[in-house]
């Protein structure tokens, strides 16, 4: 199912598929995509924590990214956002990739294996941490969930709740309404201050899925926390006087 849904995408924030490759008869075919030698978003921020440049680049390349996945007719639902599923290149741009919990129709639904895994819950929308037995859906709405809590971990280097060991207590407290405290960014970035960044989040993790911003919200505010920056034309020097 990933291959079939991998491969009817093409945008430049989305892992290329490149194929599927079966060794024997009887194996199981394998995904063939291109190889990303800087990682993922979390190999980068286990080495240090990002530049602003960086900062500005990855969150709107990601927000490309699921905005091209949720603009699809139907929409794709990737369902796994976290950092460990954002690939970053040698130019420093990120692809969102991994859509092993991807879906297309809106009835089918998933259970919480390997939830827990590497810290996923984390960055799991409250909605689908309600009964940890019971099957869930996901929808567009928790992917923009996760995607602020990457972009949390983004800003902070640290897991959502980072002070917080276990993983069910931590997916409790999102469950519950809690959301990380408001943190100056680890890479002291130039831009947006936190109180502006820290709103655009609160649009983007909102406790009721109805009340949280579409991707194509997400994009809009970064566009204005992160507008361009037009050079300044260097200031003009009078020609001196001639001679009469």
């Amino acid at each position: 199912r990933e291959a079939l849904t991998h491969a009817q995408l093409s945008h430049p924030n989305i892992l290329p598929f490149l194929g599927v490759y079966c060794e024997e008869v009887e194996a199981p075919p394998m995904m063939v995509l291109p190889f990303i030698d800087r990682g993922s978003l979390q190999d980068l921020l286990d080495e240090q924590p990002l530049t602003s440049e960086s900062f500005e680049q990855i969150l709107t390349g990601a927000a490309r990214g699921v905005l091209y996945l949720h603009s699809r007719q139907p929409p794709i639902v990737h369902g796994d956002i976290h950092p460990g599923n954002i690939l970053i290149n040698e130019l420093g741009d990120p692809y969102v990739c991994d859509f092993g919990l991807s879906r297309i129709r809106h009835e089918v639904t998933r259970t919480h294996t390997m939830i827990f895994e590497g810290g996923r819950a984390r960055f799991l929308a409250p909605e689908l941490s309600a009964g940890w037995t019971e099957r869930f859906r996901t929808s567009r709405e928790s992917d923009v969930f996760a995607l602020a809590m990457t972009f949390l971990t983004a800003w902070t280097a640290k897991p959502p709740f980072s002070e917080v060991k276990n993983e069910k207590k931590a997916a409790s407290y999102i469950q519950k309404g809690r959301r990380p405290k408001r943190c100056q960014s680890a890479g002291g970035f130039l831009r947006p201050n936190t109180a502006t960044f820290w709103t655009f989040l609160e649009g983007m993790w909102a406790q009721e899925p109805s009340a949280r911003l579409s991707a194509e919200a997400v994009l809009d505010g970064l566009t204005q926390i992160f507008p361009p920056i037009v050079p300044q034309a260097p200031p003009v020097t009078p020609d001196p006087p001639t001679d009469q």
